[in-house]
């Protein structure tokens, strides 16, 4: 199993991180399975300038406990705004927020017949999130496990530092097949652009997200007031185009 980061990027963005968040009415620090629908639902958002930054959960988990000024976590999973709400770095509950779904995804390769098309002699690389801070990844990896293919394809695997960043492996050439999310690739998929299959709902736990306003927040009103609005009509439209379906 290889890692294929980008630690120069990271630091770059980190370096650039406090001016642009000092022009933001609230910064919403979320997973990269959101970065296309949170996109464009901050735009949408009229009633103040929405910063956002983008990362593996584990990643900004991480930055929150060491004081990064976010007014909003959102994640990929439950567990780490748990952790954040545990640890009474949270202004509030923890609230649910949407779901997603994994896929294959593949440039050109067919990936029609499931799991079977990773034991391919063709398919030299199969790219994945980091499963040590990207809920995608762990999924990903409960999918190879249940589905009887991880011993299989283990020296195949290649990770990206968040689901992104694996799905830009496959984008690239890096790899050949990847497991990620189906938001990640909505727009790409709408294009009719690459070939995709769903995997079996069965083989990993359900990709429920989690949301919740921070204790370290400077302006609490106004992030409660867009965790609002992500509950909103307008929000949930943007959510479900981009392949992220609204939980009740």
């Amino acid at each position: 199993m290889k890692f294929l980061g980008k630690p120069l990027a990271g630091l770059i963005a980190s370096f650039f991180l406090g001016a642009s968040l000092l022009v933001a009415d609230i910064t919403v620090a979320a997973a990269a399975s959101y970065k296309n629908a949170l996109t464009e639902i901050a735009r949408a958002y009229d009633d103040g300038k929405v910063e956002t930054v983008f990362a593996a959960s584990g990643k900004l988990t991480q930055q929150i406990q060491e004081g990064a000024p976010f007014d909003i976590f959102m994640s990929a999973d439950m567990k780490y705004p748990l952790e954040v709400e545990k640890l009474g770095l949270a202004e509030g509950a923890v609230v649910k927020s949407v779901g997603n779904k994994l896929i294959l995804w593949s440039r050109s390769t067919d990936v029609a017949n499931g799991l079977a098309v990773l034991n391919d002699k063709k398919v030299k690389h199969i790219a994945l999130a980091n499963p040590k801070t990207a809920p995608l990844g762990v999924a990903a990896m409960e999918v190879l496990q249940n589905g009887g293919a991880l011993k299989k394809v283990e020296k195949k695997l290649v990770l990206g530092e968040n689901i992104s960043a694996a799905t830009t492996l496959v984008e690239t050439g890096a790899a050949d097949v990847g497991i990620t999310g189906f938001s990640v690739v909505a727009d790409k998929i709408a294009k009719g652009e690459g070939k995709y299959a769903y995997i079996d709902a069965k083989l990993y736990s359900p990709l429920v997200y989690g949301s919740v306003v921070l204790k370290n927040s400077k302006n609490k009103e106004e992030a409660r007031k867009f965790m609002e609005f992500l509950r909103g009509e307008k929000a949930k439209e943007i959510f479900a185009k981009h392949g992220l379906n609204v939980t009740q």
